[in-house]
């Protein structure tokens, strides 16, 4: 048979009102014993005695039941985590994290995954200016180094001649450069350093090179002749 998760969801809430209902009734039956201060939300057995109770999680809980779900030792005037409904001791519930890939600390709250590691977001840094890459653009070099764009184009952009700015990608847009005379160029860059006419391949409007400068036809043979 399919049941609807709205079914199961109307089941779950009937079995929480029976329970709380046969509790409230017990409670009743029980107001008469001495001591009597509740019923324990794990064993559902009287508590006996305030000193063997305790309330933790909006419910009233035996002491020796109110325990670590792994070491089983008592939580009582102890800090505790509740999670995915279990409740564990501080040691505990930090051995269920997982650990920052830097500085090796549990993770307690926001995780920051990236290269197939976990990180705490302030520990995902530039490996070269220190600055944190939470939400930030970065690379890697050779090495497997984490570095923001900024410092991966200062180490490894090529420079352009004419300008002597770094040959870096903009917006994302694909990145070209062209190299003369063993020396790199941004492609506006790459004109006449006369009259700035752009170089292109069309017959007589290419680049001359002439004494370390780029020269279109005109200008090449005006240096010539000089």
């Amino acid at each position: 048979a399919v049941v609807s998760t709205q079914s199961k969801g109307t089941e779950a809430k009937n079995q929480e009102i029976d329970d709380l209902t046969e509790m409230m009734m017990r409670c009743l039956e029980n107001a008469d014993v001495e001591d009597f201060i509740g019923l324990c939300a794990k064993c559902k057995e009287n508590i006996i005695g305030h000193e063997n109770g305790c309330k933790a999680l909006g419910a009233l809980y035996h002491v020796n039941c109110f325990v670590c779900q792994k070491c089983r030792d008592p939580l009582v005037k102890k800090p505790f985590y509740h999670t995915d409904g279990l409740t564990y001791c501080e040691k505990d519930y930090l051995d269920t994290l997982e650990k920052c890939d830097v500085c090796e600390e549990h993770i307690k709250e926001r995780i920051l995954r990236a290269v197939d590691k976990q990180y705490h977001p302030e520990c995902f840094k530039c490996t070269d200016c220190g600055n944190c890459l939470d939400g930030v653009p970065f690379t890697l070099d050779a090495e497997n180094n984490v570095l923001c764009v900024q410092c991966y184009n200062k180490k490894f952009a090529y420079t352009c001649k004419a300008c002597n700015e770094l040959i870096v990608s903009e917006d994302g847009a694909e990145t070209y450069r062209i190299i003369a005379m063993d020396k790199d160029f941004h492609v506006a860059c790459y004109k006449c350093e006369v009259c700035d006419t752009k170089f292109t391949n069309d017959e007589g409007k290419g680049c001359y090179p002439h004494d370390d400068r780029l020269l279109c036809h005109t200008h090449y043979k005006e240096a010539v002749a000089q």
